[in-house]
């Protein structure tokens, strides 16, 4: 080799050639791969509900209590929730512009937040993805609507995979013995021995330990069009605008996305009483459903009236229930929602100029989405003496002076 140092030359001018070829096509290939493929923790809190909500931290062993919003959730956070409690989780973007979902997770569940990523460059073409472990319990998941950008949840149970792609809402539950899953609006992918199903809406499912997906079952009957307000409110709803001075405002009814939801919102600004709302009729027999329960999403951004006023009849959203009992008897169910608390005892409760079956409003946080599923009505409308045959029509409205709601996932769901 030393005799010949032309060869020796040759072959340090080859390599160095070969390496800068290497190199100029394996640079510009990695630093590819990292603007695709790297991703970054996306932002996540979660608010109590209800009740008590336990949270460890993934380098800890101590559970804290959640008393109020915690932001900058970690990957690896575990929540458990008591018989009565309720937590809502929810998701943004990395740079906490633009939310993604929503998780609202109920009494007796466990859960861990596996991963939370998003890409960290524009031209990554990879989805939103976030996945969750569901030792136990229920949660409700919501997919927002209105990003460009795929957005898919994983959901792990001690039973099946469960894989969302689309925005919607859909309802998963961990038993002992099996998962389920129901897709209210979107679709669903559940994996369990090597078999996959696929689920529309209105469409659900269970994996019972150690077997198959049962197959594509009916979900419980939405009996509310148009509830989401994908469509335009000439669909199934009317709209209306009430007020004591003619010269104010009326107040603005509109479909809007808010938050990652497709909502109605109802909006006004003014010296004295109005309301503006959205109704449907529904008129659908109830006599033989095993099961009759109303949910909904509700954001509360303002009101001027604490609590729902003097009379407990001016709220920021209240939901109207129109029933007729099998002795052909009508009756209407009110439930109030309000954030504004009185001061003192002088403000009701409830309406006091409603007749029974109506309850006392409930107190919702201020500026999150709150979701609302009710207790069964059957039982809850027989109080008045007779079961209900009939469930006439659903009104959505906000009263007072000064307001802003939001209402989305508008579900009136019957098992038969």
């Amino acid at each position: 080799m030393r005799k010949n140092p032309q060869r020796l030359a040759w072959i340090v001018l080859n390599a160095a050639f070969v390496s800068f070829c290497l190199l100029a096509i394996l640079i510009p290939l990695g630093i590819r791969w990292f603007i695709l493929n790297n991703t970054a923790v996306q932002s996540a809190s979660v608010a109590l509900t209800s009740g008590t909500v336990l949270l460890t931290r993934p380098e800890g062993t101590l559970s804290e209590a959640v008393v109020e919003t915690i932001d900058n959730l970690p990957e690896g956070i575990r929540l458990e929730t008591d018989s009565d409690s309720q937590a809502t989780i929810e998701f943004k973007t990395p740079d906490d512009s633009m939310p993604l979902g929503t998780l609202q997770i109920y009494g007796n569940s466990d859960a861990t937040l596996l991963s939370m990523r998003s890409p960290r460059f524009a031209p990554s073409e990879n989805p939103h993805r976030f996945q969750i472990w569901l030792q136990r319990g229920r949660m409700r998941v919501s997919v927002a609507v209105g990003i460009d950008r795929p957005i898919v949840v994983i959901l792990e149970t001690p039973h099946a995979t469960i894989q969302l792609e689309r925005p919607g809402s859909y309802s998963v539950e961990v038993r002992d013995t099996d998962s389920q899953v129901a897709v209210r609006d979107g679709a669903a992918t559940v994996t369990a021995q090597d078999r996959t199903l696929i689920l529309a809406a209105n469409e659900r499912s269970f994996v019972r330990d150690g077997e198959e997906p049962a197959g594509v079952l009916p979900s419980e009957r939405n009996l509310v069009q148009n509830g989401d307000f994908e469509t335009s409110l000439s669909y199934g709803w009317t709209t209306f605008q009430n007020r004591q001075e003619v010269d104010e405002s009326p107040g603005e009814i509109e479909v809007a996305v808010h938050d990652g939801r497709r909502a109605v919102h109802l909006n006004r600004r003014g010296s004295n009483w109005a309301e503006v709302g959205i109704r449907q009729t529904i008129n659908r027999d109830v006599r033989d459903v095993a099961s009759l329960k109303l949910h909904l999403a509700v954001w509360l951004a303002f009101q001027d009236l604490r609590n729902c006023g003097s009379l407990g009849s001016e709220c920021p959203l209240i939901v109207r229930l129109e029933f007729t009992d099998t002795a052909g008897n009508a009756h209407e169910w009110l439930q109030g929602f309000y954030y504004l608390i009185a001061t003192g005892n002088s403000t009701p409760a409830r309406c006091v100029t409603c007749s029974p079956p109506t309850g006392d409003h409930l107190q919702i946080p201020n500026g999150v989405w709150f979701f609302i599923d009710t207790p069964e009505l059957t039982e809850l409308f027989a109080t008045v003496g007779n079961p209900p045959a009939t469930i006439n029509a659903i009104t959505i409205y906000a009263s007072g002076h000064n307001f802003e709601s939001f209402v989305s996932e508008v579900e009136l769901l019957a098992q038969d």
